[in-house]
C-alpha cells in the first residue's frame, strides 16, 4: 500500500473533528501522514466578551495542536486569515494553499463541499472551494512561479475528499467504529467551542453561564451528538455501526477527472454503491 499524504483543510479549528475524525485516525493507523491546514484564527468562535480575539486565537491554536495529537497526526499548519472574512481573502489562501500543497506533496485533500445547500457559514464555502481549486491548479507551474524559486515543484494531488454532509450522495463510506472514541477524544480538546455549543449537548444550557453540573454533562452529551451523526452515516452501509461519509473525486489537471460519471447521471443513471472502506 502506497503511504499517502492527506491535507485536511478547515475553515476552522475544530471543524473535522465533527466530520472526519474518526477517519483521519484510522488513517494515521493505516501509516499515512495526515496533516490539517486551518484557514483563519477562529477568533469570532465565542459568545464572551471577556476574552480578547488573540487570546481566542491562541486558545483554538492549541486546542487544535492537541487534538492532532490525539488522532496521531503532524502538527497543524494554521494560515491566520480573519474569521468570518476568508471570503475577501480567497485569492491569498489560494497561494498560501497551492504553497502548502506543493511543500507537502499532498495525495489527498480533505475539505467542505462548497456547493451543498444550506450552508450558511461563507467561510465553509469558501475554504471547500478554494482548496478544490489549488488541488486542481498545483500541477501548473507558471500558477505562483515564485514558488520555483523557493525550490517547490508543480505538483498535482490525487483526490479531493468532500467531508459528509456533501450535495451530491456519498460515494465512499469509513468504518470509524474502532476510531469513534479517538474522534469524541478530539472534540472534547476544543473545550472552548464544545462550550460554545452547549446547546447542542446539553438542551438549554447557556454558554456564557454554564453551571458545573451542566459541564460536566457536555461530556456524554458531545459523545452521544456524534455517536447519533455515526450511526445515521452507517445507515449508508448495511453492517456497519458507526461511519463517516465521503464524496471522493479524482483530480486532474484543472478540474475534476469524472467527465463519464456526470454524464451518465445526467442522463438519469442512478449513482452506484458507495465504496466501504
Amino acid at each position: 500500500m502506497d503511504k499517502l499524504v492527506i491535507a485536511a483543510v478547515y475553515a476552522h479549528p475544530d471543524d473535522g473533528e465533527l466530520f472526519a475524525a474518526g477517519t483521519l485516525a484510522r488513517w494515521v493507523e493505516a501509516g499515512h501522514v495526515v496533516h490539517a491546514v486551518c484557514c483563519t484564527s477562529g477568533d469570532l468562535g465565542t459568545k464572551r466578551l471577556d476574552v480578547s480575539s488573540e487570546d481566542l486565537a491562541r486558545t483554538r491554536a492549541a486546542e487544535l495542536g492537541r487534538a492532532m495529537e490525539t488522532l496521531g497526526g503532524e502538527p497543524p499548519i494554521l494560515l491566520g486569515f480573519p474569521d468570518g472574512g476568508l471570503r475577501e481573502h480567497a485569492p491569498a489562501l489560494k497561494e498560501r494553499l497551492v504553497h502548502a500543497f506543493r511543500r507537502l506533496r499532498v495525495d489527498r485533500v480533505v475539505t467542505f463541499d462548497p456547493w451543498k445547500q444550506y450552508e450558511i457559514h461563507p467561510d465553509h464555502i469558501t475554504a471547500g472551494q478554494v482548496a478544490s481549486e489549488a488541488a486542481a491548479f498545483a500541477c501548473f507551474p507558471r500558477l505562483y512561479p515564485e514558488h520555483l524559486a523557493e525550490g517547490l515543484s508543480p505538483h498535482q494531488p490525487r483526490e479531493v475528499w468532500y467531508m459528509m454532509p456533501t450535495e451530491h450522495r456519498p460515494n465512499r463510506v469509513v468504518d470509524i467504529a474502532a476510531t469513534f472514541a479517538r474522534k469524541v477524544e478530539s472534540l472534547l480538546c476544543h473545550a472552548s467551542q464544545v462550550e460554545m455549543m452547549a446547546d447542542w449537548f446539553v438542551k438549554g444550557a447557556d454558554p456564557t453561564a454554564l453551571t458545573p453540573e451542566q459541564k460536566a454533562q457536555l461530556r456524554e452529551g458531545a459523545r452521544g451528538f456524534l455517536e447519533g451523526m455515526a450511526r445515521a452515516t452507517a445507515t449508508l452501509a448495511p453492517g456497519l455501526s458507526l461511519a463517516e461519509a465521503f464524496y471522493a473525486l479524482r483530480v486532474g489537471p484543472g478540474h475534476f477527472d469524472n467527465y463519464q460519471e456526470m454524464f451518465l447521471e445526467t442522463a438519469g443513471a442512478p449513482p452506484g454503491p458507495p465504496e466501504v472502506i
